[in-house]
């Protein structure tokens, strides 16, 4: 345990340290926690270990993937130019756009700015199309007309969406004729004094007190998020993100006294906007709850090998940051470090832990959005021929290839191969890790009327009809 400042006392360490003894995943879980309590930092520290194999440990100034609470600096970068006059938040996103496009037409015409950031859209998460292959920003907006929407959900339905948060920043890009971390840079990282924060993989590596990502004790790579910058892409420390979330509690005062955004505008991020489920809304790149009847602004981050956790209380005074570098497995969703940072709010609202107050409950992690089995138990079909093989095209996804191994075949999507294994004439599947987890991903070869190959099918996104790649 390396304790940056406590003003809440040993008893308040107790806790914690007791909370993260009996809730982490492995010993020496690395963890970072800051705690705001009346207006100011008044707990920061770290526990467990950075990098196992150096046997380092965890501080208040070590550097984490923040994940998906990225989302929130993307929406106050928008709602800064809403208040300017700039933008507007109910104008369709082509009047500022004119190339954007979705397949559902109705999307395409209506969908705005808060339809985007509050997660509207109606375009299912498609994660595996950025997560899996080299696409730019770019690349991935002109794909997005190609990507089946859940029909009937536009404005209706709540579809956490990464690729659309990425069009968001497209959009400041535009504005400002320069990169969307430039704009971050400038219009909110150098006023909060966040210089520890990061906003590439490159720079994250190279802070000299970063943390590895793990699943439990093993170490996995971390993820470059650079497609998808404007939903993922921050590195910070908790002392850093305690300046963010300071910045909702004080109103959008700075420090210093300078106004960074209008207190209305700013209220306007936790509003919600479209119900999640269970009590949960969604406002502007914030997820808005309760926790024992007072109202919690949170959102969690899943980034390869680490999770974060990032809130605050607006009408008591209250945050509480958690950066950890293990990461989110299913048996950890809502566990780690989400209990943790239960029993730190138990503590400051009730002055002890009895393990009542529980959390609004959250998103599963990313990688449960890539459908891949269980794969079907199926009697051995002929031995794989040259009829597989090939160049299959997906308008939206891109290209892949099935080509011969020695005694097997192998799919190959860009810059990543795996072998096929055949469970009947058709039906085949490939071992993938993605996402921090190992999955069995089924591959159907569909038939033409002459008995050949014309086409294979991967289920990559669930709520849709398996992927569909025509041969060449």
């Amino acid at each position: 345990m390396k304790i940056h400042s406590s003003g809440l006392g040993p008893g308040f360490e107790k806790i914690v340290e007791s909370a993260i003894a009996e809730l982490q995943p492995v010993a020496d879980s690395g963890i970072a926690l800051a705690v705001i309590k009346d207006g100011a930092l008044c707990f920061a520290g770290g526990f467990g270990l950075r990098d196992r194999s150096a046997a380092k440990e965890v501080n208040a100034e070590t550097c984490f993937a923040v994940g998906s609470a990225t989302k929130a600096f993307t929406s106050m970068a928008i709602s800064m130019q809403v208040a300017e006059g700039k933008l507007a938040f109910d104008v369709p996103i082509r009047q500022y756009l004119p190339d954007f496009k979705m397949k559902d037409p109705q999307a395409t015409a209506e969908a705005t700015l808060k339809d985007a950031l509050c997660h509207r859209t109606g375009l299912p998460r498609h994660d595996a199309l950025w997560y899996l292959n080299p696409f730019n920003r770019s690349e991935l907006f002109y794909r997005l007309p190609y990507l089946d929407p859940i029909p009937g959900a536009f404005r209706k339905t709540f579809i956490y969406n990464n690729l659309i948060y990425m069009v968001a920043g497209n959009l400041l890009e535009n504005l400002f004729g320069t990169s969307w971390e430039a704009v971050i840079k400038a219009r909110i990282l150098d006023p909060l004094g966040m210089a520890a924060s990061s906003l590439s993989l490159a720079d994250l590596v190279g802070q000299p007190d970063y943390a590895k990502g793990y699943e439990k004790a093993a170490e996995i790579p971390l993820k470059n998020f650079n497609n998808i910058g404007p939903a993922a892409e921050i590195n910070s420390t908790v002392l850093d993100m305690a300046k963010w979330v300071q910045l909702f509690l004080d109103r959008g005062v700075a420090p210093g006294g300078k106004a960074v955004i209008s207190q209305a505008a700013l209220q306007a991020m936790y509003t919600g906007l479209i119900g999640v489920g269970s009590g949960v809304s969604y406002g502007l790149g914030w997820f808005v709850g309760t926790a024992e009847g007072k109202r919690l602004i949170f959102h969690d981050g899943d980034a390869d090998g680490n999770s974060a956790y990032v809130s605050f209380m607006p009408d008591d005074g209250l945050g509480v940051i958690a950066l950890s570098n293990q990461h989110c497995t299913p048996d950890l969703v809502g566990v780690w470090p989400d209990k943790v940072v239960a029993r730190i709010y138990e503590y400051l609202l009730e002055g002890k832990v009895a393990g009542r107050l529980s959390l609004p409950p959250r998103l599963a992690p990313v990688g449960a959005a890539v459908a891949t089995g269980p794969v079907p138990a199926a009697a051995p079909g002929p031995p794989a021929s040259g009829g597989y093989s090939g160049m299959f095209s997906h308008p939206g996804y891109g290209d892949i290839s099935v080509s011969p191994s020695g005694s097997h075949l192998s799919i190959n999507y860009y810059s990543s191969s795996w072998p096929l294994e055949q469970l009947s004439a058709t039906s085949f599947y490939f071992a993938l890790r993605a996402f921090g987890a190992n999955r069995k991903v089924p591959v159907t070869f569909h038939l033409g009327g002459s008995g050949t190959v014309d086409a294979l099918a991967i289920p990559l996104e669930p709520t849709v009809a398996p992927i569909q790649f025509v041969k060449r």
